[in-house]
């Protein structure tokens, strides 16, 4: 093993040190100071993680123990922090798109005052901890330092009432998800003693009985509520609809996403042995929950006429295809919904800036109001229609590879379905951003239509009295598109992750760099020719979506039984119902989605 170049503990350290200074002095700082000390540390958080991530490549994947405390036998005494590519790009990738919002964001929002850095550079460093952290308890830690974060960030907006109710509705889910994630690790505990996750997984073995089913079930839960899948979805659209413009790129961009990561890390780190000789029935349960929420937050997607909202549905959706790709099974399926999260996070990022443009330049986020009021705005309007090409997973963006991964490992683990999933949520997906595109930057058709959550609205987050839009509000968002496109277009990265994702997948592997230090090498196929199949459905989905958008746009000079798109932006009375704003009815289903997971578990992996 080679040590790492320095300390990952810096990942973390940097901007929870920065933070706390910058929230100690920020009464005697002007806000251009408190921009530039921001952008400063969350761009020394980038460097540190860009030099891990090329040690993490170059050198092999390592364990850093905090304070020198080696394992004793097969005993892990202290905190491990695993630095491997995979981990470390997740965190590289935290701290660029918190340099992004923080460019965004530069005497730009009024909202919040001074907070928002100190709070921003928090959130960063719980990231970043998540990402590399090897130890179960600590990776709640952070969930929890994450979650802090982000409610209080949510709420930025406190002269408002929605972001105040947001806020506390995020708060009270995601308080829930860390109980319930608390409980789980507890049992496994008290099963194994151990907290480092390689001693866990070691100590359970083969091991599937009851209580580590539901040690199981409680934590995967507790994790699906952060990555938003349904039923634990619904506090997302309440927080993302009032979250200031750059809270929300990480709330989409990464945050979400983590949620995946830590079911996939726990999974190959710890139960993976365990369910060995069930693994087909567990990723068909995960591929059930995938497919529901790929079509119920598709369906609210479209139905979405505020801005924000309709972009976290559409988060919730893709969520839904991340894990279906998880499902599709083996470290391919990891491979590929890893390569979908990273490109995802920057088409996804993008929208976020583009919609907090639009707020900023139009004093406005509902599409009844927009309408035709974006047409100078000609940068901005390509670049949102290059956000809808990549939502449908279209060249030349690289969702299309991760794409072509999923359906290939669909293939060979007989998962029926999958395509069919990727075109549904690609085309409402899509659909819905190409609509408001053509609304609101070339006024075609007439006004849309609208709906309870878009007669709400949201106050600008800037002074009335400049509305000009700056480079600096259009380079994150050009540059979130670019990296999605670029990263199609280069296949090196490609190979590196395939690789690490092998590694990541095999518990025997983790086990033997978390016990010696040395690296087992593993290799993984390429997908390459599964890429034509998937550049064929992808531009299904892309064309599927704009004939849908088109049917909405010109609802009244089509006839009646082509105004599919209108249909379906009426939305669905029971859908709607579901997303009642009531914290009380948000937990009660993450109830009955816990029961239904350990009850299907129960049935399925007991056999």
């Amino acid at each position: 093993m080679t040590n790492p170049a320095i300390s990952p503990a810096l990942a973390v350290a940097v901007p929870l040190l920065s933070a706390a200074v910058l929230a100690a002095v920020r009464k005697w700082l002007t806000r251009t100071a408190m921009d530039l000390l921001g952008l400063l540390a969350s761009l020394a958080t980038l460097a540190i993680t860009g030099v891990l991530l090329y040690g993490a490549v170059v050198h092999g994947a390592s364990v850093y123990w905090l304070g020198g405390w080696w394992p004793r036998g097969s005993v892990a005494i202290g905190i491990a922090m695993v630095i491997e590519p995979i981990g470390v790009s997740l965190a590289m990738l935290a701290a660029l798109l918190t340099s992004l919002s923080l460019l965004f964001s530069w005497r730009f929002m009024d909202a919040g005052g001074k907070h928002l850095h100190p709070l921003m550079l928090i959130f960063l460093a719980a990231m970043c901890g998540f990402s590399l952290t090897g130890d179960l308890f600590n990776l709640f830690v952070f969930f929890e330092l994450m979650s802090i974060a982000a409610f209080a960030l949510c709420g930025l907006k406190t002269a408002e009432p929605a972001p105040l109710q947001g806020s506390f509705n995020f708060a009270i889910t995601n308080s829930v998800a860390g109980f319930v994630v608390l409980t789980g690790i507890a049992l496994l505990y008290a099963v194994t003693g151990a907290l480092n996750m390689a001693q866990i997984g070691l100590s359970i073995g083969h091991r599937h009985d009851p209580l580590v089913l539901f040690a199981c079930t409680l934590i995967f839960c507790g994790f699906l509520t952060k990555a938003a899948i349904v039923p634990f979805h619904l506090w997302l659209p309440d927080a993302h609809a009032v979250a200031p413009t750059p809270v929300c790129v990480l709330f989409s961009g990464l945050m979400v996403e983590l949620g995946l990561y830590a079911v996939a890390r726990i999974y190959s780190a710890i139960f993976a042995q365990s369910f060995s000789p069930h693994t087909q029935a567990l990723h068909n349960l995960l591929f059930a929950f995938a497919a529901t929420t790929v079509l119920l937050a598709g369906f609210m997607c479209y139905a979405e006429h505020h801005l924000k909202r309709m972009l976290a549905f559409s988060t919730v959706c893709h969520a839904g295809l991340m894990l279906a790709a998880l499902a599709s099974g083996g470290a391919l399926g990891l491979a590929a919904m890893l390569t979908y999260l990273v490109a995802h996070a920057f088409v996804k990022g993008g929208l976020f800036f583009l919609s907090g443009v639009l707020l900023h330049n139009q004093r406005s986020i509902t599409e009844r109001e927009l309408f035709a009021k974006g047409r100078g705005l000609p940068w901005a309007a390509a670049l949102w229609i290059l956000g809808a090409v990549g939502l449908a997973a279209a060249p030349p963006f690289a969702l299309l590879l991760g794409e072509a991964a999923a359906e290939h490992a669909a293939e060979l683990h007989h998962l029926e379905g999958l395509s069919a999933l990727f075109v549904i949520g690609g085309a409402l997906t899509s659909a819905a951003v190409l609509r408001v595109g053509m609304h609101t930057f070339f006024g075609w058709g007439e006004g849309a239509l609208t709906d309870r959550s878009a007669e709400i609205g949201e106050l600008p987050e800037t002074t009335p009295e400049d509305r000009k839009l700056r480079p600096y509000h259009l380079i994150p968002p050009a540059l979130c598109m670019l990296l999605a496109i670029a990263l199609f277009a280069d296949p090196h990265w490609l190979r590196i992750l395939r690789d690490a994702a092998a590694a990541m997948a095999s518990q025997a592997a983790y086990l033997h760099t978390t016990y010696t230090g040395q690296n087992v090498p593993l290799t993984q196929s390429s997908w390459r020719e599964a890429i034509p199949g998937a550049v064929a459905r992808s531009i299904l989905a892309l064309v599927l979506g704009l004939l849908v958008a088109l049917s909405s746009v010109f609802r009244n000079t089509l006839p009646r039984k082509l105004r599919l798109g209108a249909f379906l932006e009426r939305g669905f009375r029971p859908l709607r119902e579901m997303q009642s704003g009531h914290p009380g009815d948000y937990v009660l289903w993450m109830t009955m989605g816990i029961a239904a997971f350990g009850s299907a578990a129960m049935l399925l992996l007991r056999r």
